[in-house]
């Protein structure tokens, strides 16, 4: 009886190796291609939030003329919120989350990671304890309600560049009102100079550190610098010190989500935070 020939089911080795060649591409083309819409996502997330921003703090200005300062321990998120009719605004932006152990004092951000502030947690009572909010967000401070308790850190020739009313934001679309940032709020162009805007000592993950050590009139790490963080483009947010001292200008296409007076929200690249009408009197200038 003749026997019968059976052939091994198995894969050769040439196949084996030919179907992981195959994987291997197919995985190489699709998974930026995943990655990137995880990354649109959450940037969206961000635009819709800095939008609800928008409209409570245009809706708070119509009838206040502006948003109180509030001082220390309360800021710009706590009058936001009370306007809100029992909603809650949306302070952090999905790309940059509360740091994994929140600090027992006030700290700035980074392009992936909240700042920390202390606010009371009664804001009609002065005794209440202080509790920690985090947030990604910060507010043009000249949007602010014009206060001479703010002499420690606002020149008072700088009073009149606050806007005070709706009426004085003349370019309401190219008017920032809030923006991704490390620090809850900023003041750019005060005496009406540009923040350092070509000096080349940003760092596009940090800012400038310790920006809270840059409280005086006139400094420019109250400006543009609390701002100037690589958080959305072409790329997930920076995760370390990316400093513009070691990139050739143009800076990579990185930057921010800027929320304007008119209600709409855009992303800005770095070097186009300088071009925007930041206060009453600022005059927008570009990079080289």
């Amino acid at each position: 009886m003749k026997a019968t020939e059976t052939r091994n089911s198995g894969f050769t080795l040439t196949e084996l190796l030919v179907v992981m060649a195959a994987v291997a591409i197919l995985a190489a083309t699709l998974l930026p291609a995943l990655a990137a819409t995880k990354l649109k996502e959450l940037s969206t997330q961000c635009v819709d939030n800095l939008r609800q921003l928008t409209a409570a703090g245009i809706d708070y200005q119509t009838e206040n003329k502006g948003v109180p300062w509030g001082q220390v321990n309360r800021l710009w998120f706590t009058p936001l919120n009370a306007v809100q009719n029992g909603g809650s605004i949306h302070l952090l932006c999905p790309l940059a989350p509360p740091p994994a152990v929140t600090s027992p004092s006030i700290t700035q951000g980074t392009a992936n990671k909240a700042w920390t502030w202390y606010v009371l947690s009664d804001p009609n009572n002065p005794a209440s304890p202080s509790v920690a909010t985090n947030g990604s967000y910060g507010l043009n401070g000249w949007f602010y309600q014009y206060s001479s308790s703010m002499g420690g850190f606002i020149d008072p020739s700088d009073a009149t560049r606050f806007f005070g009313s709706a009426a004085a934001v003349t370019h309401p679309s190219l008017t920032p009102m809030f923006v991704d940032a490390l620090w809850p709020d900023l003041w750019p162009y005060q005496d009406g100079v540009p923040d350092q805007y070509n000096s080349r000592n940003y760092d596009l993950y940090a800012g400038f550190y310790s920006l809270n050590l840059g409280v005086a009139p006139g400094s420019p790490r109250q400006g543009i610098p609390r701002c100037v963080t690589a958080r959305h483009g072409i790329c997930p947010p920076a995760t370390g010190t990316m400093s513009e001292d070691t990139i050739t200008l143009p800076w990579p296409d990185v930057g921010v989500n800027i929320s304007l007076a008119d209600g709409h929200v855009e992303y800005s690249s770095t070097q186009h935070l300088f071009g925007y009408y930041w206060n009453r009197y600022a005059v927008p200038v570009a990079l080289p």
